[in-house]
């Protein structure tokens, strides 16, 4: 007997505004249909997309797929997981982010879950890429799994040092796909950070995230997908793309008890305060490049 196939969830009902502030859309899964996939975003109302490296493949990946649309931001960065490749690849990665083309650096940070570079390789990473964005006035795109403490102690040091290099009124980073709990979240906002929701606050039985997406002020919050990574409620077990941020957003708003259309407002405008973009007013073509 042949097994039957799982249903396709339904696609997400559009919510005008919205920003997913961390994405890879020049992931392998995402390729095959990668024009209908950005089309699907579109059409569910995102009016911008920050593709992110991790590495020097995806870096150069990123800022190519962000000068195809005007909707779309490019970061360059060497994930933890990359870390050991740190002295083959910081000359171009560097060369790169002095090219221009970028709004951030990252993704970078501390994983300890997977280690998939050893502890004092990710420092080593992590270190060059905070003093990178300090000498290029660019925010950092911050990974941290496994390693709360550790990481804010390097963040909370770094920016001791630095202070608010972007401006009084401006963010310096984003702690991206933030899993830790309210008490974290507030330090690092009170360090100069954004803290992004991602798909996985509409899980079932996921209280710590349920109440740092409760709590956490509207202007200091992001959302983002990761895909093709963290799928939300109720594509989760597929793969991940841009539109589905609409469902992390709309899960946001059912938490506090407010409208999805503040909560991808607030968020869109945090997203293009950090990132230093503009959001396309009603009258622009958003297709348009520049």
């Amino acid at each position: 007997m042949s097994k039957k196939k799982k249903p396709l969830a339904p696609p997400p009902e559009p919510i005008h505004g919205l920003v997913d502030a961390h994405s890879h859309t020049w992931d392998d899964q995402l390729q095959p249909d990668h024009a209908e996939v950005l089309a699907r975003a579109w059409s569910t109302g995102l009016v911008a997309i920050v593709q992110v490296g991790c590495d020097l493949r995806t870096t150069l990946a990123s800022r190519e797929i962000a000068s195809t649309d005007a909707r779309m931001y490019a970061s360059a960065g060497l994930h933890p997981h990359s870390a050991s490749d740190l002295a083959e690849e910081r000359d171009a990665i560097e060369a790169a982010v002095a090219e221009g083309g970028y709004v951030a650096i990252g993704e970078t940070g501390l994983d300890f879950y997977r280690n998939l570079s050893p502890p004092e390789d990710q420092y080593a990473a992590l270190l060059w890429q905070l003093d990178l964005a300090r000498r290029h006035d660019l925010p950092v795109v911050i990974h941290s799994r496994d390693a709360d403490e550790d990481c804010f102690e390097v963040l909370r040091e770094w920016t001791s040092n630095v202070g608010r290099y972007l401006g009084p009124d401006r963010e310096i980073g984003m702690m991206h796909c933030f899993a830790g709990d309210l008490e974290l979240a507030e330090r690092y906002m009170a360090i100069g950070f954004q803290i992004s929701i991602p798909g996985p606050v509409t899980f079932p039985g996921n209280d710590r995230g349920h109440t740092v997406a409760r709590s956490i002020p509207l202007d200091r919050m992001l959302v983002e997908t990761d895909c093709p990574y963290l799928t939300p409620v109720p594509w989760r077990g597929r793969r991940n793309e841009p539109a589905y941020v609409a469902e992390t957003a709309r899960f946001i708003a059912g938490l506090r008890g407010i409208d999805a259309t503040e909560v991808a407002r607030h968020t869109a405008m945090n997203a293009a305060r950090l990132f230093g973009f503009e959001l396309p007013s009603a009258e622009s073509d958003p297709g348009e490049t520049s």
